[in-house]
């Protein structure tokens, strides 16, 4: 199997399992507005994550191509996302506790690195 469908699947099923605890935090909890917040940030991080993988798909598939059509990996794109996740919890504010948001964001991205450092590890022995 490819590695970046084995990073992608893993991230995938991680950030699963995350979002499943944290959607029982929210009902178990009286900090829901932070549980929200929290959620958005790591749909978007997961949403961030998989677009880039993508684009990397893109991009090395037309690197064997004579005439390389690769225009870069959306980093304007991904910020776009994150602000449109601010400006979501910036309109909800009763729901949405903005700053939980931060906390949200980086965690698929250290899935990301901690997955591909496990499987070049695995690899090499």
């Amino acid at each position: 199997m490819d590695t970046v469908k084995t990073i992608r699947k893993r991230v995938v099923s991680l950030t699963t399992g995350l979002l499943t605890l944290l959607l029982i935090i929210w009902f178990m909890t009286p900090h829901q507005r932070i549980v929200a917040g929290v959620f958005l940030g790591l749909c978007v991080s997961l949403y961030n994550v998989l677009n880039l993988l993508w684009k990397i798909k893109i991009g090395r598939e037309s690197a064997f191509h004579a005439k390389p059509r690769f225009r870069g990996v959306g980093m304007i794109h991904r910020y776009l996302m994150v602000a449109l996740a601010v400006m979501i919890a910036v309109r909800f504010p009763e729901w949405i506790e903005v700053k939980a948001i931060v906390a949200g964001l980086p965690v698929c991205y250290i899935l990301f690195y901690c997955t591909q450092f496990i499987q070049v590890i695995r690899s090499s022995s």
